[in-house]
């Protein structure tokens, strides 16, 4: 990372601040209950900064009873993560909704510490089934198209309108392997070179197995406090500077806007808006995307305002997204390498949170500010939502 090109176009301090997280995973499945695995995380996270039941005001889940298995799943978890005579809420989207309105609560003076927490047992579903039920219903539905599907046309009108090769895609899985090798938490393992995975089989061209994220099982809390509460507590808050939230709806004849990314565009520009970022480039440290398929974090760059549209695969293939590079993608490895669906946004910004603290394997040293983002995009890229966090050191 070259620390002198970082710059900061300045902001107030920040209201809300993350000061703990706990994960447990993630792996192929787990033989504990959904909401043992929750009241886990939960209880670590809490106690890790000395904090307890009362001390919390309000929790909130996340995640999607068709990955649950069960309607209302989240009445089985609200007591397991604290919600015992607590408000207590589930929002769907992985996790970053979620914290957006954890965050919301503090700010608007309910709350002075909200835990949200979510994990993903892995019941037996069919994630295929699961994203073609999710899939337009006159169209799309019948003919059977699922998320791999529903990715790969957009992966294709990728590589027919840009210079892109499949080798490029294969390329971001090494990348992401590489990265995640001292992650502590990565589900797939083994380091696979642009070969093998060009070797690995087509699932949807031009998508392969090994370009397309695993479904891993784990549980994923986050404690977020007021920032008076963040300074009793932790010597090292992380700070939300800003958050944003986007919606589009996708047309089936329109594979380019797909490509765009417009949901995500729009969730970017709010946070950004919010936390002052003026250029993304210069002023983000590290960002942890999601990347249900490998051509998903090429084009996330380009969505998230990290180098002009086409350029992301420069970015790639100049080194810039390394885990030793100016900006670092998915240090933990994406979730091409990690993918809980239900709790994916809160272990992004456990990740995150990581990279920006000196206290992990995934520190990257001098990191002041990071981005990430959470989408439903395992349900298929129809009907999109996203969602983008900037979280900081407040050191600048």
């Amino acid at each position: 990372m070259n620390d002198g090109e970082k710059q900061s176009s300045g902001s107030t301090m920040p209201d809300v601040a993350l000061v703990s997280y706990a994960l447990d995973g993630y792996q192929d499945s787990i033989a504990s209950r959904g909401n043992e695995v929750a009241f886990e995380v939960a209880r670590e996270a809490i106690e890790e900064v000395d904090l307890s039941h009362e001390d919390v005001d309000a929790t909130i889940g996340c995640g999607q009873d068709a990955f649950n298995g069960v309607t209302v799943s989240f009445g089985m978890k609200a007591c397991a993560i604290g919600g015992y005579n607590k408000p207590s809420t589930r929002i769907q989207n992985g996790g970053v909704y979620a914290l957006t309105q954890a965050r919301a609560k503090i700010l608007s003076g309910k709350a002075d510490c909200v835990i949200v927490a979510s994990e993903d047992p892995l019941v037996g579903f069919d994630e295929k089934t699961v994203s073609n039920i999710s899939q337009e219903p006159v169209f799309t539905r019948p003919i059977g198209q699922n998320f791999v599907q529903s990715h790969a046309l957009t992966a294709g009108q990728h590589l027919g309108t840009s210079d892109a090769t499949e080798a490029d895609y294969a390329r971001v899985v090494e990348k992401n392997h590489a990265a995640a090798s001292d992650n502590p938490y990565a589900h797939r393992d083994g380091e696979p070179d642009v070969d093998e995975v060009l070797d690995s089989e087509y699932l949807s061209w031009p998508l392969r197995e090994a370009e397309i994220a695993p479904v891993s099982a784990g549980g994923a809390a986050v404690v977020l406090t007021s920032a008076e509460l963040a300074r009793e507590v932790t010597d090292t808050p992380v700070w939300v500077e800003g958050t944003g939230l986007g919606s589009s709806r996708y047309a089936l004849e329109s594979p380019e806007t797909m490509a765009r990314l417009p949901s995500l565009r729009s969730a970017r520009e709010e946070a950004y808006n919010e936390a002052n970022v003026a250029n993304p480039r210069s002023e983000i440290d590290v960002a942890e995307v999601y990347d249900p398929v490998a051509p998903m974090e090429i084009l996330s760059c380009e969505a998230l305002g990290f180098c002009e549209d086409g350029e992301g695969l420069q970015l790639l293939r100049d080194g810039v997204t390394d885990a030793d590079g100016e900006l670092p993608i998915n240090r933990s490895g994406g979730a091409i390498v990690t993918n809980p669906l239900n709790c994916g946004g809160l272990y992004r910004t456990a990740m995150a949170m990581s990279a920006l603290r000196d206290d992990s394997t995934m520190s990257i040293t001098g990191s002041e500010r990071a981005v990430v983002t959470g989408s439903d995009q395992m349900l298929g890229s129809r009907g999109r939502t996203d969602g983008v966090l900037v979280l900081g050191t407040g050191a600048s």
